[in-house]
């Protein structure tokens, strides 16, 4: 009996000490679901909040150069331009950001453009823009380039419809060429190299402005465009901008169309006898402006013109892009160098030759040789001699 007591003694003890560890057991995994719970709600409040700050960090809001706010990315790595007016802008400040060109480079575009540029896509430009292909390469943000107008900035909003991206208007008028660089560099991160590209644009309106030419002695020049070099720009169009800003008298004083060109006739040419011709050629037929110069030379029923008769035909150098039109961006900044150096030699305070280096070396990115310079002058340049 005895015995048998102690059994269920010795069985009452290993089954109380059973159940003492199972409530123990239970009541720990009690606590750590517990603070399991307690450790998810403490991440996911830490993940909220980091998300938010991220957020106030690489988002902020500007007004751009029409007015408009838009909210950008703090860093941006990728742009997009819509149009070659923007690409140029990008490529001489930040070619790193630059997502790609508007049209398939020519020759001699890519003789100068540096190698890990030249290849870069083409998008496409105006109603041909591949919006699939840009949406597909995810830039952070798109910048267009132009003339500040409400048609501009319908155009800017609908862009931005369209890629489901910010949207930065920037004025492509030349004159406002520092405040846009200095803008841009803001908005780019690129601050430093931005002050250097709207101090050389400051300075070369500065000079220019300090060209006093007479009254009588200014020069009257007519600007030819395309394959017949029939096609100008009026004056006070803004693709005869830098012939008004260099003094010089533009015989195109003619109503402008919708398109800022206007075709004229050889009559009219003949009637109005500049004295010096300044032809682009035709890039889309691959004519270059000395070309083109050297055919208003040759040609006889041009023969009386006073300008041919002093040899004073000229021919726009047009590497890496024309240094006077097409297309209207900073481009024009060394033809506006070029073009008072070419008519007003005396009046100038600085050297051309140095000018035109610097703005290769500044804007784009390649130090000239004299020989090289040379062949710019002369329209002699080939993908085949790259800078």
């Amino acid at each position: 009996m005895k015995k048998r007591e102690r059994k269920e003694r010795k069985r009452s003890i290993s089954l109380g000490i059973v159940l003492f560890l199972m409530v123990g057991a239970l009541s720990g995994c009690a606590k750590n679901a517990e603070q399991g719970e307690k450790n998810v709600v403490q991440d996911e409040k830490q993940e909220t909040e980091a998300k938010e700050t991220k957020g106030s960090e690489e988002v902020r809001e500007i007004t751009d150069m029409a007015g408009r706010t838009v909210k950008v990315p703090a860093e941006i790595d990728s742009v997009f331009s819509p149009k070659p007016t923007s690409a140029i802008y990008l490529y001489t400040l930040v070619p790193d950001k630059l997502l790609g060109w508007n049209y398939e480079l020519n020759d001699i575009e890519k003789s100068v453009i540096l190698d890990e540029y030249e290849t870069l896509p083409n998008f496409g430009m105006g109603d041909s823009i591949n919006y699939e292909a840009v949406i597909a390469e995810e830039p952070e943000i798109a910048l267009n380039v132009g003339t500040i107008n409400d048609a501009f900035i319908s155009e800017c909003d609908a862009l931005s419809d369209s890629l489901g991206i910010p949207v930065v208007a920037v004025d492509g008028d030349l004159m406002a060429a520092p405040e846009a660089y200095r803008f841009m560099g803001d908005v780019l991160g690129a601050e430093e190299e931005a002050e250097k590209l709207a101090a050389y644009a400051e300075e070369t309106f500065e000079d220019i402005a300090e060209m006093n030419v007479p009254e009588e002695e200014k020069i009257r020049i007519y600007y030819g465009n395309g394959e017949d070099s029939l096609e100008t720009a009026p004056a006070g169009s803004e693709h005869a901008q830098i012939i008004d800003m260099i003094h010089a008298v533009n015989v195109a004083d003619l109503e402008i169309g919708d398109g800022s060109r206007v075709q004229i006739s050889a009559e009219q040419l003949l009637a109005w006898d500049p004295d010096v011709i300044v032809v682009n050629g035709e890039p889309k037929a691959d004519m270059s402006g000395s070309s083109a110069a050297d055919a208003i030379l040759n040609n006889p029923d041009y023969a009386s013109l006073k300008a041919v008769q002093e040899q004073k035909v000229y021919g726009t150098p047009n590497a890496p892009f024309s240094w006077v039109d097409r297309p209207i961006s900073v481009n024009r900044l060394v033809g506006v160098r070029w073009l008072s150096g070419l008519i007003y030699p005396e009046y100038l305070n600085y050297d051309v030759d140095e000018e035109v280096c610097e703005f290769f070396k500044l804007f784009y990115h390649v130090d000239l040789t004299e020989k090289q310079l040379e062949q710019i002058y002369n329209g002699e340049i080939t993908q085949s001699e790259h800078f």
